[in-house]
């Protein structure tokens, strides 16, 4: 069974970021719509069948969510990365990828807003493969 993030996951998760790499940053939440909507992303189905059947297509859809709905005052990305790293953890598995090719990678998916829903096979194919079972 999926064991999926939660939105206070996600809340502690930005502080954490904030206070780790720019403390002097606001660490709030600006949109609680945005950040329920990003959270519950990955649950969504349709006539009874989950709209993001696999791991790496629900982790997709949280990572591409946090990172472009701008539910925090600041470090949305990073937060983004984190919680799939978390929501990835939590379910067995060891994200892989080095800094620099999360970093890039995460620039990547910010500049795809248009390009739902096609993107998501693209971000969990690099999830996939940038993750080991634990």
């Amino acid at each position: 069974m999926i064991r999926y993030i939660t939105a206070k996951e996600v809340i502690l998760i930005n502080a954490l970021v904030i206070n780790h790499y720019t403390p002097k940053e606001e660490s709030r939440v600006s949109s609680v719509s945005m950040l329920e909507s990003a959270v519950n992303n990955p649950k969504q189905s349709a006539f009874g069948k989950d709209a993001y059947p696999t791991l790496w297509l629900k982790g997709a859809a949280l990572y591409y969510s946090l990172a472009n709905n701008h539910a925090f005052v600041g470090g949305n990305k990073r937060t983004a990365l984190s919680s799939l790293i978390q929501f990835l953890y939590l379910n067995g598995f060891k994200f892989t990828a080095s800094e620099k090719n999360a970093e890039s990678f995460t620039l990547f998916i910010v500049e795809q807003k248009d390009r739902v829903p096609n993107i998501m096979e693209e971000i969990a194919g690099w999830i996939e493969k940038n993750s080991v079972k634990l």
